[in-house]
């Protein structure tokens, strides 16, 4: 296979042009209102770790839809002090949307001591060119009690499939994380699959799960000297290496080469066609150290480690972090750190249920802006070394 240039490269992961919602615009700290009976409120709170939906009405910024579904939601995050939530428009009315939106997530940060590094993360993403969900954050308040410094998620679904990736026919599948998985081909049983850990989210009831079993079965079974076509002909190879690389480049403990295995991502199946694209989801772990290897645990996965054992993609995966590189560093991410904690620290400070205290939140920040004014020069020394 021809190995793509820089330039190519740029030009194929040039990705359409989000069209921006205003809830979601990063200018504002916007305010999220859930008005809901105290009982069911208690009662998501009590048995967090279930899905049950309840009957509630939701304003973001003074506009008000009534009659939406919330439930916990999360899996590390999962909280009965501060609950994560996924906003179901149609649950209780069939054709309801807001703003073209079916849900909505809002993540509670209990992850991150600094409640800022995934906005960061898919500022980095996009930079690159790879669509990342819209996100911005909020003030949370339920029932007229103020429940602590949110993000408002744009949900990765049909409205996002069309504006981002072109096409919203195919097949959507969410990664649940449940066990460790290197992405071994688990057999021609669709059950071993879908809907753990893959759960579809597009064509639930039509769902063809054969082009998803075959996408396993090739990255595993493909010959040495096969493999690099069979995989191109799945992916868009570039585009997944590029991925990587920002992972990478962000020293993200919980992606697809995670440590307890792949983690963290959407998989896309473009309509009527064998092909895919994996996009980002959930990067409240990444920028864990000013020092992180190029290729961490890039061996512990079946599909990156066959394509970095091709020179040429290793060479690509290498150029890519260095393209990476160019976003993760002190001149892009500190005015986004500065300009996101002036806007959200009185809310951050105030938030009564966040799981670490205000000098945590605030020794966070200091070590984020650490991180970030060294990244650059560790991933550059390495690349160096790779060449």
């Amino acid at each position: 296979m021809p190995i793509v240039t820089s330039l190519c490269l740029a030009a194929a992961l040039a990705a359409p042009v989000a069209q921006a919602d205003p809830m979601f615009d990063q200018a504002v700290l916007h305010e999220t209102r859930i008005v809901m009976d105290p009982g069911d409120w208690q009662a998501l709170r009590d048995d967090f770790r279930s899905n049950q939906f309840y009957a509630a009405n939701l304003s973001i910024d003074g506009e008000v839809v009534l009659q939406v579904g919330i439930r916990s939601r999360g899996d590390g995050s999962r909280s009965g002090e501060k609950p994560g939530l996924k906003i179901d428009f149609n649950k209780y009315v069939k054709t309801q949307e807001f703003h073209g939106y079916k849900t909505l997530v809002l993540d509670n940060l209990v992850q991150d001591v600094a409640m800022m590094r995934e906005r960061l993360a898919f500022a980095v993403f996009e930079a690159v060119g790879i669509p990342a969900p819209q996100i911005a954050h909020t003030r949370l308040t339920v029932n007229d009690e103020y429940w602590g410094l949110y993000t408002l998620v744009e949900a990765v679904s049909k409205p996002f499939l069309e504006a981002r990736i072109g096409e919203k026919s195919g097949n959507l599948f969410d990664y649940e994380y449940a066990f460790p998985w290197d992405f071994s081909f688990r057999g021609d049983d669709a059950s071993a699959y879908v809907p753990v850990p893959l759960q579809p989210q597009t064509n639930e009831d039509s769902l063809d799960p054969a082009g998803l079993i075959d996408f396993f079965r090739r990255i595993n079974g493909a010959t040495e000297a096969s493999f690099v076509a069979e995989v191109t002909a799945l992916l868009d190879v570039p585009r997944f290496l590029a991925y990587l690389a920002v992972e990478n480049a962000l020293a993200e403990t919980d992606g697809i080469a995670g440590a307890e295995g792949a983690n963290n991502f959407y998989l896309y199946q473009y309509g009527g066609q064998d092909r895919f694209v994996f996009i980002p989801w959930d990067k409240e772990t990444c920028l864990a150290s000013s020092s992180w290897p190029l290729f961490q645990r890039m061996d512990g996965n079946v599909l990156t480690r066959r394509l970095i054992a091709d020179p040429g993609l290793r060479t690509l995966y290498v150029d890519a972090v260095e393209r990476a590189a160019a976003f993760v560093n002190a001149r892009f991410l500190l005015p986004k750190l500065e300009q996101t904690y002036a806007q959200v620290r009185e809310a951050a400070l105030t938030d009564a249920r966040k799981p670490y205290t205000n000098d945590e939140f605030e020794l966070g920040i200091h070590g984020l802006r650490g991180v970030i004014a060294a990244r650059e020069e560790d991933v550059l020394a390495q690349v160096r070394a790779a060449r």
